[in-house]
Parts: structure tokens; C-alpha cells; sequence
């Protein structure tokens, strides 16, 4: 159950590969001991949609990045 409130705080505030290993570590507790994964699920899911997110953002920095140069002006060395 703990790690299930910690994926969860960590995916959304800190670092969300965090989050999908912390819920993953959640829901086998769970399993284990015959209780609700729910809070392990969230994190994890949490922690794939902001990785997601983050990738999908890298991926667009990248691309913008590479259309806000002046190509008007370059002399090909």
C-alpha cells in the first residue's frame, strides 16, 4: 500500500519511470498478501501516462528545434 501513495506522488511530481515501478512493486505487494491493488494500479499507470508525456514532449522539442533556424542564411559549412 505504501508504495502504491509513493508511485503515485512520485509519478506525478518527481520522476514517472518512478511511478510505474513503484505501482508494479505496489500491485505485487498486494497480490502477495491478497489486497487491493488499486493504489498500485493508479501508480502505475500514472507513472506510463507522464513518461508518455514527457517522450511525447522531448519528441516535439526536438522537431521544433530543428524548424526555428534561419535557413534563409545558411552557407553550407
Amino acid at each position: 500500500m505504501i508504495y502504491g501513495i509513493i508511485g503515485i506522488v512520485v509519478a506525478v511530481f518527481c520522476c514517472a519511470p518512478l511511478g510505474i515501478l513503484f505501482g508494479w512493486l505496489s500491485m505485487k505487494e498486494a497480490r502477495e498478501r491478497g489486497a487491493d491493488q488499486t493504489l498500485g494500479k493508479v501508480a502505475f499507470w500514472l507513472g506510463i501516462a507522464f513518461t508518455a508525456l514527457a517522450v511525447i514532449g522531448v519528441i516535439l522539442a526536438c522537431v521544433a528545434g530543428a524548424f526555428s533556424g534561419n535557413m534563409y542564411n545558411h552557407r553550407g559549412y
